[in-house]
């Protein structure tokens, strides 16, 4: 089987990051978005297709001989096609049914479950579905015995059809995928499904964690959250405190490094407090605090950083 992972988009809410990085080979807890996407995927989907616009080159240039467990194919667009052309695009490598994903999200969701329900129920399409505190703010569905029969989105208060939004997971039949009009940028949120809604569109709702990785608030988030259980427990040249990932090669000197922070690869750390904060790989600094920052890669610092994000294409402040 396949899966789909979208990862045209250029990451402007990641900017300066993006502008030297794609924003799918940005690492969650060392390891790229992307890969780890796809060594996360259930042993029966052998093949992923990339869904690239933005940073296709860098894109090749990584997956070139990388052994990541599955067999990897890349799909470009010449021009944006938004995510229903994205998939459409992707259409002449999908032999059944395909799971797609929005390259950004980091979820709790048990595709091998939602599989099952989408075999048993026979479905045409399933959305995973996430349910949310303030559901005025996103597009909702009404969702009846396992179907969703209709969208609505940004609800006014007290008309609100449901608290469930989608959640940028999909399993879905070709016949979905055959009624996205080629070479056109479309999207299958708006323009797709809900022609589908109430014939044979279902539902998976499921709890844990959802993340949208695509702000630098949310990026810090995803990244602690994959650390889950392979955090380092001590390191010769740091005070390890809560959950903390350092790359094996990283060298420190007289840090204190947590709770929740992540050091990348070749970086050189003296006399430096770390908190809630990503160093990225290749960065040096010396006699500072980091505090929920994204530094990185290639930088040097040598004064302290608060909510900020750090690349080499400039920083900014959020």
């Amino acid at each position: 089987m396949e899966a789909i992972i979208l990862v045209g988009g250029f990451g402007t809410r990641l900017r300066p990051l993006t502008h030297t990085v794609p924003k799918p080979l940005l690492p969650l807890a060392n390891i790229p978005m992307v890969e780890r996407m796809i060594r996360n995927l259930p042993e029966v989907f052998d093949t992923a297709i990339l869904a690239v616009n933005y940073g296709l080159k860098d894109m090749k240039e990584y997956f070139k001989g990388r052994d990541v467990g599955k067999k990897v194919v890349l799909v470009p667009e010449d021009e944006p096609l938004g995510t229903g052309g994205a998939m459409r695009n992707c259409i002449d490598y999908v032999t059944g049914t395909t799971a797609v994903f929005n390259g950004d999200i980091v979820s709790s969701i048990d595709l091998n479950k939602m599989l099952e329900q989408h075999i048993r129920t026979k479905a045409k399409g399933t959305l995973a579905l996430w349910k949310v505190a303030d559901p005025n703010r996103f597009g909702v569905v009404e969702f009846k015995n396992g179907e969703i029969l209709q969208f609505q989105e940004k609800p006014e208060k007290g008309t609100e059809l449901s608290n469930l939004i989608n959640a940028g997971t999909y399993l879905l039949e070709p016949e979905i995928l055959e009624m996205i009009p080629p070479k056109q940028k479309i999207s299958i949120e708006r323009e797709i499904y809900p022609k589908v809604a109430g014939e044979g569109l279902h539902g998976f709702p499921f709890e844990g964690y959802f993340i949208d990785a695509g702000t630098p608030e949310s990026y810090l988030e995803a990244n602690f959250k994959s650390i889950g259980n392979n955090g380092t427990a001590a390191h010769t040249g740091a005070n390890i405190r809560g959950s903390v990932m350092i790359h094996e090669n990283a060298k420190l000197e007289h840090c204190i490094i947590g709770p929740k922070a992540i050091i990348g690869p070749n970086v050189k750390l003296e006399k430096c407090i770390i908190r809630n904060s990503v160093i990225l790989s290749d960065v040096n600094g010396y006699g500072s605090v980091v505090e929920e920052s994204i530094i990185g890669p290639n930088i040097k610092f040598e004064e302290d950083v608060n909510r900020s994000l750090i690349s080499p294409k400039g920083q900014i402040t959020f």
